[in-house]
């Protein structure tokens, strides 16, 4: 046979066995992205056959070999990876193509061979650390990683790694819940799911119990944890019942990065999948205020998913008050001020999958400012072109996922930064970026509020207003009333939708070109909410200094304010302004005197 050419040979199986080929290289294989030889000898290709029939004892199949088996019996042992740095810096398809023959059969060799007792008692956790070495290897070849996981899978190794996840053998245990978190990818996790989850919320368990648990295992058990929390709902609900999230909020208080980097996914990938249930649990496990420690933490990546886990549970309506008092809330806006979203990838932050973003998509579109600011800088990180080159393109699945509307509208919205990172990811997408619209609503063209207008989703309401000549001052003015007198949205439920948004709108908006003495920096001051007055009182004819001698029947009537107590609230807050400012001016005459 010519150098370089792969030994092929065929054996006739008789019909209690089944033969598997195995692809492996010579010593004259002179391909430039692997090297020739291994660390332990020649390599050859390998046939080998599997026993199917059952022992009598019940035990698993036996790995037969046949005369063209691997020259050294400790090539599984011994073996190492280093082809596979080569192949990632080539990127060589037919060189990915011959690892994933090799390797393949490695780990199917390896794994037949643990499971019928091939090695010994101390070799055993040897061999399963070889195959987390394997998988790490692999993990940026993305085809060579699938491929490896499902056949792990099918040749049972999730079995034999739960299994060992019962084992009174601490090593043993160890080194496959090791083994297990590198291996969950989507579709080992459902399987571990379905057949063995209690078995592995047992090496969990053991970590919280042990008073002082290691390093190395507190690090596993919160991978496990954060794998887990990124399956289903119902799968969250059940690891939560089983302590999951007492013993993940125990190991909080770690100080190791790696421990404390899962702790924050694994809060993060929770409030992705729980569900307002589930959030519920959160809050009253006080998992909301852990947020805040983790996202003091000096590791770009713990602050960040703890960030994310903050926005998203910010998202939730059901424990809005709960969220208001999370103080973890104040710091996305100085994260997000000082840093860019490729830092994101620095981080290995991203790629975590079609359904983890679909999950985050509603986030894009929630009420509260700072939450759908940190979403639209994780999408806008998602579809940096250094991010892109990693995990695929993302523009298909930003449609898919219905991404795409949610990051128009927060393109075309009054925040700078916010709508500047939507409006980045819709360009590095290729998608059509909204004009933007200037703060100053007043100033608005009757075009600027139709814009305004179709990014809340009242478009279909567009040609009328149209007729109105709704223009920024005319907008500003809009009651409930006109709304359905002037407009005819007969729908109370969509007037109020309408109202809502104006309310946001209001407390946005920038009224320095009608505002020379500041009146909305002095209602801002008595709450954000009390903004949306700002423009009525203008109107009215009532600035910062003649509010002085405002009743309650001017802002009633010629202002337009509804709310009694907000009513209330005002006056009150005229009379400390005054009396401060009384105050002041006796001060300043005693200064003069003395």
């Amino acid at each position: 046979m010519a150098p370089g050419a792969l030994q092929q040979r065929q054996m006739i199986s008789s019909p209690s066995t089944s033969s598997q080929f195995s692809f492996t290289f010579n010593t004259n294989d002179n391909r430039a992205s692997l090297p020739s030889r291994d660390a332990v000898g020649d390599i050859s290709y390998q046939l080998t056959q599997t026993d199917s029939s059952t022992a009598s004892d019940g035990s698993s199949p036996r790995v037969i070999k046949t005369h063209a088996e691997i020259r050294n019996d400790n090539y599984l042992l011994n073996t190492n990876f280093g082809d596979l740095d080569q192949i990632r810096e080539i990127a060589n398809t037919q060189d990915v193509v011959n690892a994933i023959k090799k390797y393949s059969q490695y780990l199917e060799n390896a794994v037949k061979g643990l499971i019928a007792g091939k090695f010994t008692d101390t070799q055993r956790p040897t061999m399963l650390n070889k195959l987390f070495n394997l998988m790490c290897q692999a993990k940026t070849i993305h085809e060579l990683n699938n491929f490896l996981h499902n056949r792990f899978r099918d040749s049972g190794g999730m079995d034999l790694l739960m299994k060992n996840c019962m084992s009174k053998d601490p090593k043993l245990q160890y080194t496959s819940a090791r083994l297990l978190v590198e291996c969950l990818d989507p579709g080992n996790l459902d399987y571990v799911v379905q057949h063995g989850l209690n078995k592995v919320m047992r090496v969990v368990r053991k970590s919280w119990s042990q008073e002082q648990s290691p390093v190395n295992r507190s690090i596993v058990s919160t991978g496990i944890l954060a794998k887990l929390f990124e399956h289903s709902e119902s799968t969250c609900k059940r690891v939560i019942q089983l302590n999951g999230l007492d013993m993940l909020l125990a190991e909080c208080q770690r100080r190791d990065t790696l421990t404390l980097r899962n702790c924050a996914r694994a809060l993060a990938n929770l409030s992705l999948y729980g569900g307002p249930e589930v959030h519920n649990m959160m809050v009253h496990r006080h998992a909301h205020t852990w947020l805040f420690t983790l996202a003091f933490n000096t590791d770009n990546s713990v602050k960040y998913y703890a960030l994310l886990a903050t926005a998203v549970l910010a998202a939730d309506k059901t424990i809005e008050a709960a969220m208001v008092k999370c103080d973890a809330l104040h710091l996305i806006d100085p994260f997000v001020a000082t840093h860019v979203p490729a830092d994101l990838v620095k981080i290995n932050a991203l790629g975590q999958g079609r359904g983890w973003l679909q999950r985050l998509v509603p986030v894009l579109s929630c009420d509260r400012r700072v939450a759908h600011t940190l979403a639209a800088f994780h999408f806008c990180a998602e579809a940096e072109p250094s991010s892109q080159l990693r995990h695929g393109k993302i523009f298909g699945t930003f449609r898919s996922i219905s991404a795409v509307e949610p990051l128009k509208k927060l393109a075309g919205s009054l925040n700078d930064v916010t709508s500047g990172l939507a409006a980045q990811a819709l360009w590095n997408i290729g998608e059509q970026v909204p004009r933007p619209l200037s703060q100053k609503v007043p100033l608005w063209t009757v075009e600027d509020v139709l814009q305004w207008i179709k990014s809340t989703g009242f478009g279909e309401w567009s040609e009328r207003l149209v007729g109105n000549q709704m223009d920024g001052n005319w907008l500003l003015t809009l009651t409930e009333e006109r709304l359905k007198e002037l407009v005819g949205i007969h729908n109370g439920i969509m007037r109020k939708r309408f109202m809502r948004e104006l309310h946001k709108l209001k407390q946005l908006a920038d009224y320095s070109c009608i505002d020379p003495t500041n009146l909305n920096s002095f209602l801002q001051s008595i709450g954000p909410e009390f903004s949306i007055y700002t423009y009525s009182m203008l109107n009215a004819g009532f600035d910062c200094e003649s509010i002085r001698s405002i009743t309650e029947d001017q802002l009633a009537c010629k202002c337009e304010i509804t709310n009694g107590i907000h009513r209330i609230v005002i006056l009150n807050a005229i009379k400390d302004k005054c009396f401060n400012h009384f105050n002041s001016e006796i001060n300043n005459c005693f200064i003069d005197f003395t």
